[in-house]
């Protein structure tokens, strides 16, 4: 009887690590942040430590939490983009078997395989420079001859709904509307033909009608890459497929999207049920602590939270909590 025990947990651990094979196999990215921090006055402080995930090709996975709760510094890190005195240890970055996790890979792969939708198209344009001017930067950028640019540019611009595509092109950002500017940025990320699409609250500033006009969009125009939304806005959440909740630079719960519908983790509950859309308020100062970085504000607290999190799972679901 011990003999089967034993050889019946050998052979778990060995369709474990085979499913952790074909699931790394199957994976356009694999991401793990390490740790994450930035270097003050005061010391080092962290502001992720040790997030993973993957995506598989025309996944939707969407990061949520709090303001403040990592979600831009995983997404920048991604991208190669933090800032000089944010620093990683151990990061780990694997996109359709090309390890860009060294901040000049990465950086280098933006606008070719990796496309980047910012949370304010008006802002993230420059203002000195025409839509076309625009577009034609980010063509070159993936490698478009100079003689089909114009045919591609106005493909972009007619794929994210505009009909006046000459007076488009001839237009300065402070010429469009924001909804405009932000369906400027989507074309822009049409023209790299990328792998992964990494949209940082992608609706902000937009009414409701269209906000689900540019979801719709994204899910039609990029059916073959990996979509990593950025956002702390539940209804644009539950649009994708799997979603990670963050708190305090860790994560609280990761599965599909029907968790939403049954939270595990005390957190969750919390973000779920106050039906935010417009905002979260920001989480307090990180403090150098092992445990759950929501126990200050847990109304399901108990002493070993602030030492601990237990790591539960059912299975694609997994929560950290000790509730």
């Amino acid at each position: 009887m011990k003999y089967c025990r034993t050889y019946i947990m050998m052979d778990c651990m060995a369709t474990s690590k085979r499913n952790g094979r074909e699931e790394g196999e199957k994976s356009l990215l694999r991401y793990s942040s390490g740790t994450i921090y930035a270097k003050t006055l005061a010391g080092n402080r962290t502001l992720v430590k040790n997030v993973s995930f993957s995506i598989r090709k025309g996944e939707k996975l969407s990061l949520i939490g709090e303001t403040g709760s990592g979600k831009t510094m995983i997404a920048l890190s991604l991208m190669g983009k933090l800032a000089p005195n944010v620093k990683t240890e151990g990061l780990q970055c694997i996109l359709d078997g090309k390890d860009c996790s060294h901040p000049k890979v990465a950086s280098s792969l933006l606008g070719r395989e990796v496309a980047y939708i910012p949370q304010n198209g008006m802002e993230f344009l420059n203002p000195s420079r025409t839509v076309k001017h625009h577009l034609y930067d980010s063509l070159h950028r993936a490698g478009v001859r100079s003689a089909e640019a114009k045919d591609k540019a106005a493909s972009a611009l007619s794929s994210v709904g505009f009909r006046d595509i000459d007076e488009i092109l001839k237009s300065y950002p402070f010429q469009l509307s924001g909804g405009m500017a932000q369906r400027v940025t989507v074309a822009l990320a049409l023209c790299t033909r990328a792998k992964l699409i990494i949209a940082d609250e992608p609706t902000n500033g937009l009414d409701k009608e269209a906000a689900s006009r540019m979801l719709e969009h994204l899910g039609l125009l990029f059916p073959d890459a990996g979509q990593l939304f950025i956002t702390h806005d539940i209804g644009v959440a539950s649009n994708a497929d799997r979603i990670l909740v963050l708190c305090g630079g860790r994560t609280m719960e990761h599965g599909k999207s029907f968790l939403l519908q049954n939270p595990r983790n005390a957190y969750t509950k919390g973000l779920v049920s106050s039906l935010v859309s417009n905002g979260m308020k920001a989480t307090p100062t990180l403090r150098k602590r092992t445990g759950c970085p929501f126990s200050d504000r847990c109304p399901e607290y108990s002493e070993r939270c602030r030492d601990e999190r237990i790591h539960q799972r059912e299975g694609e679901h997994e929560w950290w909590c000790n509730g």
